[in-house]
């Protein structure tokens, strides 16, 4: 080879970037250029006439160099990529080229070109990692990815979720026509929709059909948009099954529906109302029970047209009651858009969301009206009853005393003056007074109290009233007083009278002795008589009373005991209505009774 020749390539070479040498057929440096010395870190001198093994060892000789100069020797361009480390620059990776090196037909040696692509493996490296991640990515989606050319519509890969939708294999897919994705008789309108995406670039949402292997259709929700990978137009399908969705929105349509035809078809009013308040709707019993249609109630605030004026407060209360999460019935009267007022039974209710917060308001009205004319019956013809009973005991009684009179006045006329005739006299007047006072209770029960009414300090008269039902019986009594008892508005004497009838009631149930407890306090929750109150309370420890007679206590000439009238708790109820109050029993056979009256108590005036 000549030696002027390699001076002159030399000389070219030298400022060339990537590094260049030329080898002889024994391995040894020819040449070198700069590029190659700076990476080594030596002069020429010490590279030049000097083996390859020496400058790169013979282990990286042997396992990475020699092959391939043997492959070049033999006529073979040979390139292949591979790290190096050199002295001077580092650890770097080269794209190495082996070209053979003729002289007049003969193969001398080798021209060696390494370009360093370490950048270039790095961001390659990159691309690789970030395509594998994209790969990794779309791969496992969770919906169905298919990817089409725009150009001709077919499908050039898809992913698992792809392969389970359709259920095909991947290699049944890719090729496909993306209309084939769709059932037969949609084809065509797809295909469209598959220019519209191509044509103005921009992604669409919209539920659509597949067609599976087998024809079944699969209801789908497809998110398709134009991509660029790699120069290459395609679009990006991705499709959602949605036959669950689609099944709970048929059994939720369904279960809507069917709900509505029950509420439709309910006897009773319902109507709704938003969180607000205001009318959303009703079914058709409520516009028939108001007189009132859709189109006049709609978006009304309450209080409503058919909310009497005077109720207003007390209905939109029921629905504040359901915030304190109290929930019960109320009796209102509601007025019809043509005036007439009928009585309702209201049951409100609310629905509410996970955050606890009131989506709808709900009202179940029922017309009592029916209700309310047979209980006035009910309790007319019980009145009928108890003045019937009323009547009889009352010409008993009165037969019983007469009878008592007339014999007294009788024997007092057959024995003439003296002792005799005195007793006889005395006899006929207790029997007279005995009368009057069946009278005066007889009155008080028919008419009630009709005497003047003042303000009563109970206190006193709480601790002295039981001693004279209790007189000259084997029965105590203990009275427990609040300090601070309200006083009432009412009459002492009726007052007096009704509570020694329920003590005198008391101590007969114990005809062995026992106990009587007084109690009196002040109460005040705001129900049912929605005002402060006095609450006396009377409990025995008697035989009790049957659960059959406990609602018969009240009636006129109603008792169990041998011997009685009857008339006394019939009177107590009568003079306790009459003031405005309530009396309740609550009995238990063979443990006692405990009768509590409840008074309204005094309206505070203010100086």
């Amino acid at each position: 080879m000549s030696r002027e020749f390699l001076r002159m390539y030399e000389r070219i070479i030298a400022p060339a970037p990537d590094h260049i040498s030329i080898v002889s057929r024994d391995y040894e440096y020819l040449v070198v250029n700069d590029a190659y010395l700076r990476c080594h870190g030596k002069k020429r001198a010490d590279i030049v006439g000097r083996k390859v093994p020496d400058l790169l060892g013979e282990r990286i000789f042997n396992e990475k160099v020699k092959a391939n100069l043997d492959r070049c020797f033999a006529g073979e361009t040979v390139n292949y990529r591979e790290w190096f480390e050199f002295p001077a620059s580092g650890r770097r990776f080269m794209n190495v080229v082996y070209y053979p090196y003729v002289m007049e037909g003969a193969i001398e040696g080798a021209v060696v070109v390494s370009r360093d692509i370490t950048e270039y493996r790095a961001a390659e490296k990159r691309l690789e990692e970030s395509e594998e991640k994209y790969r990794h990515l779309f791969e496992n989606l969770n919906d169905a990815a298919f990817l089409a050319d725009c150009e001709t519509g077919l499908i050039i890969q898809t992913n698992i979720k792809g392969e389970a939708l359709l259920g095909m294999t991947r290699e049944e897919i890719i090729g496909m026509h993306q209309k084939m994705l769709h059932p037969p008789a949609k084809a065509l309108e797809y295909a469209e929709k598959f220019a519209v995406h191509i044509a103005k670039g921009k992604s669409a949402d919209y539920e659509g059909e597949a067609v599976r292997k087998d024809g079944t259709i699969v209801p789908v929700f497809i998110s398709a948009a134009p991509v660029d990978i790699g120069g290459k137009k395609l679009i990006l399908g991705l499709f959602r099954d949605i036959t669950a969705q689609k099944r709970s929105e048929a059994a939720l349509t369904e279960s809507k529906m069917f709900s509505e035809s029950i509420i439709a078809s309910m006897q009773d009013g319902f109507s709704v109302f938003d969180p607000q308040r205001k009318f959303i709707d009703g079914n058709p019993a409520f516009f028939t029970m108001t007189g009132y249609t859709r189109e006049e109630l709609a978006g009304l605030a309450p209080p409503f047209p058919y909310w009497p004026v005077k109720e207003a407060g007390e209905i939109g209360r029921a629905f504040d009651d359901l915030e304190k999460g109290v929930r019960r019935d109320y009796e209102f009267s509601f007025v019809r858009k043509d005036g007439t007022v009928f009585p309702v039974l209201m049951s409100p209710s609310q629905l509410t969301g996970k955050n606890g917060k009131v989506l709808n308001y709900f009202a179940i009205l029922k017309d009592i009206s029916l209700r309310k004319k047979m209980e006035s019956e009910l309790m007319k013809a019980q009145k009928l009853d108890s003045l019937g009973k009323l009547g009889g005991g009352l010409a008993h009684d009165f037969n019983n005393i007469l009878t008592g009179i007339l014999s007294n006045i009788s024997l007092a006329i057959y024995y003439g003056q003296g002792e005799q005739p005195l007793k006889r006299l005395e006899a006929a007047e207790k029997a007279a007074l005995r009368a009057k006072e069946l009278m005066r209770q007889f009155l008080t029960f028919a008419r009630g109290n009709a005497s003047a009414k003042k303000t009563i300090d109970l206190r006193p008269l709480i601790a002295e009233w039981p001693g004279l039902a209790l007189a000259g019986s084997n029965v105590r009594c203990e009275v427990s007083i609040e300090e601070g008892l309200l006083p009432v508005d009412g009459d002492v004497e009726m007052l007096s009278q009704a509570i020694r009838n329920v003590v005198a009631n008391a101590a007969e149930a114990m005809p062995g002795g026992g106990t009587v407890k007084i109690t009196a306090s002040n109460f005040n929750d705001g129900a049912p008589m929605k005002a402060p109150s006095v609450i006396i309370s009377i409990e025995d420890s008697g035989t009790g009373i049957a659960e059959n007679d406990i609602d018969k206590i009240f009636d006129p000439y109603f008792t169990t005991k041998e011997g009685a009238s009857g008339l006394g708790l019939a009177t107590a109820y009568s003079v306790i209505d009459d003031h405005g109050g309530l009396i309740e029993v609550d009995s238990r056979p063979s443990i006692g009774t405990t009768v509590s009256i409840r008074l309204p108590a005094a309206p505070v005036v203010l100086h």
